[in-house]
């Protein structure tokens, strides 16, 4: 167990132009990590700040601005005894926080390497492939949280953040299924495909057929038993209000995925979510459970 000394308020209100970024892009990631003290929630916001402007580049094919973005990164992280002021650039804060939070910078390098196979839009092979990209987009990002949530040690921890970091990542692709598919985007592996004899063209079609079906709902299965390790991650979060914003988090992405089972993906084109209903009951559920 270690101790993390506060981030200066002066830094604080400079990372907070990552907060209105984030509420704006991803309003259930907002309200996971809102309420936690400002200079974790600060760091995480600035930090998926920072990965949503890597994932956009990738995405879109902007090959300029995702090289400026990494170019910026390696020389955040090459730069000794970093000073936040308000001309720092995006990247030199996230190294800050990888600094001060004693991040390895490798999940970084990981990270990076998943979106450089968006960016070249490289296609998934195997099952194999496919977790080891879920680990390099979503697994990171997972660890880079438990480390500014936790004093204790990743190392312990690795496994378990990275199967709830893929499952994560798992939910997106089969929520987005069809929308990727219209984008040129396909993140089902060509072993899956060819198992249940079913051409990538099929995710075109908003109704797809059985067995189609059968392959969504196998990987939803191989999500909702890797999410089985939530239990085993938040435990070791002292801070109530971390362990809360947590597996809040977690609850709110398994949830769309218990959705897209039930409804068996019968209609890909529409798209699943969580209302602020279910996620005020998710929050009530996940403290009650926490605050004795």
């Amino acid at each position: 167990m270690v101790t993390i000394q506060k981030i200066p308020n002066r830094v604080l209100e400079i990372f907070s132009s990552s907060k209105a970024a984030i509420k704006q892009n991803s309003s259930s990631f907002y309200f996971a990590f809102s309420k936690l003290d400002k200079d974790q929630a600060y760091s995480i916001f600035v930090i998926y700040d920072y990965l949503r402007q890597i994932d956009d580049a990738a995405d879109n094919h902007d090959r300029i601005t995702f090289n400026k973005l990494i170019f910026l990164w390696e020389t955040a992280c090459n730069t000794n005894n970093i000073v936040i002021n308000k001309t720092s650039n995006i990247a030199d804060r996230v190294a800050y926080i990888f600094n001060h939070f004693s991040i390895d910078t490798k999940l970084m390098t990981d990270m990076i390497q998943g979106q450089l196979r968006d960016l070249n839009n490289i296609e998934i092979n195997t099952l194999s492939e496919l977790e080891t990209y879920c680990y390099q987009v979503a697994g990171t990002v997972g660890c880079m949280i438990f480390c500014i949530l936790s004093r204790n040690s990743i190392e312990n921890n690795r496994k378990a953040v990275i199967n709830v970091g893929i499952a994560l990542q798992l939910t997106n692709i089969l929520r987005d299924v069809h929308e990727d598919a219209m984008a040129d985007r396909y993140f089902i592996p060509k072993q899956l495909l060819l198992k249940y004899d079913i051409q990538k063209q099929v995710l075109l079609e908003s109704k797809p057929d059985i067995q189609t079906q059968s392959l969504l709902q196998y990987l939803a299965r191989l999500a909702l038993s890797k999410y089985a390790e939530t239990d085993v991650i938040t435990d070791q979060i002292l801070d109530r209000k971390g362990k809360v914003a947590l597996e809040l988090s977690i609850n709110v992405y398994k949830k769309i995925l218990t959705k897209l089972m039930k409804n068996n993906f019968v209609d890909l084109s529409k798209r699943v979510y969580v209302t602020p209903q279910e996620k005020l009951l998710l929050l009530l559920k996940t403290f009650s459970k926490h605050i004795k």
